[in-house]
């Protein structure tokens, strides 16, 4: 069984969209199907079609959904799922590195964050946090069977888990990138760390008081990169948008020139993507109409930039209050 050349086309458009711009189509088809590079030339250029097999080959490398290619429709936007494995949250980690690498690695790349909770990777560059956060998804969330009946503590999580989190802060901030935040962005782990000294979760009755330090750090470090507009290099650019209006939902744009994906977070850690052209163009309006709607606070607006870090760091500091 072979498929249509007119299909075949398309099929290896939307390959060519999940290649980096540093990879050789052909040489990257060649490889796969343990075939010339003229035979490689053949399949692209509509002379040889290729076999069901290849195609098998092709789609699960590349994570192609075949019948989104041969029934098109502007009204059924096939995803991608990913779900987090019970006992595998490395496996999630390395699964974030490859996506956040890829985009990294593309020119004039950005991504787009309407953030219900602190971007995730923000945690990652302190020390505390980022145990406490993992801690809390592969005990609260994943329930992973290796944590029943431990306590938290800075021994908790692998270090090796800690250091693939540190790679995610890095490439997260190395990227351009639009934020969209609201007052309520941080509410979602000071209440995770309430829940759990009230609890006793946590080994040391310190740990929510350093939570609470690093937290405020964490806010300080965004503020400055907020008042510049970029973290350490220009080119990496930061904006980030106050909004009031609409409840955030952590919807994740990456725009890579002309194409886009789109990712929508489920069950806290489980992931939607989709690279339907309709689905992400709509996302793409919607959030650039949102920010229209929304109050910039990186590089102007001084006034409102502070007013809205003094709220957000004052709301840290009345929950370590009660954590004394």
């Amino acid at each position: 069984m072979t498929l249509d050349t007119s299909v075949q086309s398309l099929f290896f458009e939307q390959i060519r969209k999940r290649l980096s711009p540093h990879v050789s189509f052909v040489d990257e088809l060649a490889e796969l199907l343990d075939i010339s590079r003229d035979s490689a030339y053949r399949r692209m250029r509509g002379e040889t079609v290729l076999s069901l097999d290849e195609v098998k080959k092709l789609a699960v490398k590349f994570k192609i959904s075949v019948d989104s290619i041969i029934s098109p429709s502007a009204d059924i936007a096939l995803f991608q799922y990913r779900a987090v494995e019970k006992n595998n949250f490395k496996g999630w980690l390395k699964n974030v590195e490859e996506n956040l690498s890829f985009l990294a690695n593309i020119p004039k790349a950005e991504l787009w964050y309407f953030a219900k909770d602190t971007p995730v990777f923000y945690y990652f560059n302190s020390p505390l946090l980022s145990a406490f956060k993992m801690y809390f998804w592969m005990t609260a969330v994943l329930r992973n069977d290796e944590y029943r009946n431990q306590k938290f503590s800075m021994s908790s999580v692998p270090n090796e888990l800690i250091a693939l989190g540190r790679k995610l802060y890095d490439l997260y901030t190395s990227i351009p990138r639009t934020e969209i935040w609201s007052e309520e962005t941080l509410n979602v782990t000071l209440r995770q760390i309430e829940f759990y000294n009230d609890c006793g979760f946590f080994a040391e009755r310190s740990y929510g008081i350093q939570l609470c330090d690093e937290y405020l750090e964490l806010m300080n470090n965004i503020r400055s990169w907020a008042e510049i507009g970029y973290k350490e290099k220009k080119e990496s650019f930061f904006n980030l948008y106050k909004n009031d209006l609409v409840i955030a939902d952590n919807t994740i744009l990456f725009k890579m020139g002309e194409k886009r994906t789109v990712f929508l977070p489920y069950n806290t850690l489980n992931i939607l993507s989709t690279s339907h052209e309709v689905f992400c163009k709509q996302a793409d309006d919607y959030l650039s109409n949102l920010v229209t709607k929304s109050d910039r606070i990186s590089t102007s607006n001084e006034k409102q930039r502070n007013t809205f870090f003094n709220q957000i760091e004052e709301k840290i500091r009345l929950v370590k209050k009660k954590l004394l």
